[in-house]
């Protein structure tokens, strides 16, 4: 374990640090402890080269930290896209769950109540010539505050015995 660390740290330290004047081995010595050196004993069993020295080049130098940059750069733009994505399912998921979710009664009233309320305030903006008379409207409007009335009264007579308005409103092509 001592040594796989020592060769991981090795090697990072190799790779951050500019170019060594040799090269680099490991070998193990009589008692199994690995070692790294530019000049491994005489006597040394095992002996590997590490890293090979290769003379400083400028250019090949650039291109490769031009290359490794861009490379690092896509990566980190694919690691992006793919916690957007993530992002985008886990609320899509979330939003199916909501949906898929049975409302409590509460719940369901105060819908309810939004939607007629909604719908008051909509019919009280329309023109009269929608409605054809100022009864016509009345009658409509009062529909709707007569139901909002029913079920802040008594909820369950209103979910469980839906009207719907069967008033007199001009037909849609005569508007």
């Amino acid at each position: 374990m001592k040594a796989r660390i020592s060769l991981l740290l090795l090697i990072g330290i190799l790779l951050w640090v500019p170019a060594a004047s040799a090269d680099v081995y490991s070998w193990t010595d009589e008692n199994g402890v690995k070692h790294f050196g530019q000049q491994p004993p005489e006597n040394a069993t095992n002996v590997e080269l590490v890293f090979k020295e290769e003379p400083h080049d400028a250019t090949t130098d650039k291109q490769r930290t031009a290359t490794e940059n861009k490379e690092l750069t896509e990566l980190i733009k694919q690691l992006e896209e793919e916690d957007q994505q993530q992002a985008a399912e886990d609320r899509k998921r979330a939003k199916r769950a909501g949906q898929n979710k049975k409302l409590s009664q509460a719940e369901k009233i105060a819908n309810e109540k939004n939607r007629l309320e909604a719908k008051i305030a909509e019919l009280e903006k329309k023109p009269l010539d929608y409605f054809g008379s100022q009864k016509n409207k009345r009658v409509r409007i009062g529909f709707y505050r007569y139901r909002l009335e029913t079920l802040m009264s008594d909820p369950d007579k209103y979910f469980s015995e839906p009207e719907q308005f069967e008033g007199n409103v001009k037909p849609a092509d005569q508007q």
